[in-house]
């Protein structure tokens, strides 16, 4: 009985050492880590709600937020301060949670094309009517038009006269003065008179039609209601329009 009683204590004994040196290595690893610094978080904007594409910064306000940002989540070209996409628009749908990056905004102003693959870059020159001055905004869609004065012989004249849809639903990469206007205009704003320069996403194929037609023709762009489906229009010439 004695010696079940003097095992019973030992086995205690043991038990009570353990514990002890378990908080004791605790206790270390707390007083270790109490001088070691958080991981550094860096400040970024951040999407609060999902952002349509063409959303102009300023339009931002109440779906971003700054906000600090762990270094493995934050890109390099994360945006930190307003400054770096003021008076730009995203080219591209943003999400939810996700972090604002300068390549998400307006290409025409930073550098850089977010040309879709599959599509080419084209750009073309338009006097400000014909390209809505410089209200369609990169990231937006575009309707193009184009107007043939004259066509091949044996045509009949009341045809020969043509305006029609071109291309549905563009997409455009840049839009700006050809020529940097005057300070009293703003930066980017033609002035009366002054060509704009549009940059357009199309497939090769929409790239001949495109040429083809600012070759032979004259090009008109509209700009149609964000999230309309691609128009259909059966074109217009004399006799269906006049006739």
């Amino acid at each position: 009985m004695k010696k079940r009683s003097r095992m019973l204590a030992a086995a205690g004994a043991i038990a009570s050492l353990t514990g002890m040196i378990l908080v004791f290595v605790y206790t270390a690893k707390v007083k270790a880590g109490a001088g070691q610094a958080l991981p550094a978080t860096a400040t970024a904007f951040v999407a609060t709600s999902d952002v349509a594409v063409g959303t102009s910064w300023e339009d931002m306000a109440d779906v971003v937020k700054k906000q600090g940002v762990p270094p493995q989540l934050r890109p390099d070209s994360a945006v930190s301060d307003a400054s770096q996409v003021r008076g730009k628009a995203s080219v591209r749908a943003i999400s939810k949670g996700e972090v604002l990056t300068t390549t998400q905004f307006d290409p025409s102003k930073s550098g850089s094309l977010a040309t879709p693959k599959g599509h080419d870059a084209v750009t073309i020159n338009l006097a400000a009517p014909q390209g809505v001055a410089l209200y369609i905004r990169p990231g937006a869609k575009a309707n193009i038009y184009v107007s043939f004065k004259g066509a091949p012989a044996g045509i009949d004249p009341a045809e020969a006269v043509r305006t029609e849809l071109l291309l549905s639903n563009v997409t455009v990469l840049a839009n700006r003065a050809s020529t940097p206007a005057s300070s009293e205009g703003g930066a980017d704003q033609p002035a009366l008179g002054e060509e704009i320069l549009l940059t357009l996403a199309v497939t090769p194929d929409q790239a001949e039609k495109l040429i083809f037609a600012k070759e032979n023709g004259s090009i008109w762009l509209g700009l149609p209601h964000p999230g309309n489906p691609p128009a259909t229009t059966g074109g217009r010439t004399f006799r269906t329009t006049l006739l």
